[in-house]
């Protein structure tokens, strides 16, 4: 756990650095560059969600499936 934490407070700070420095060096607003970060955050959260459920469908239905339906009457 204790792992967990430093390898996540790490990246913060270097995801942090990064926008930093990619503002400075491209003269782009920071505020701009967290917009960019925020997007692609909610893109990759909706994709994990997306996965999430298809998986959820797929287990229901397997359990649903016609082969299970014949062993339950």
């Amino acid at each position: 756990m204790r792992r967990l934490v430093r390898t996540v407070l790490l990246g913060t700070i270097a995801g942090a650095l990064g926008i930093w420095w990619l503002g400075r060096a491209y003269e782009v607003e920071t505020s701009r560059l967290l917009g960019f970060l925020l997007a692609s955050i909610l893109f990759v959260v909706g994709c994990i969600t997306l996965a999430a459920v298809a998986g959820v469908a797929l287990s229901w239905l397997r359990r649903r499936g016609p082969a299970n339906a014949r062993r339950r009457s």
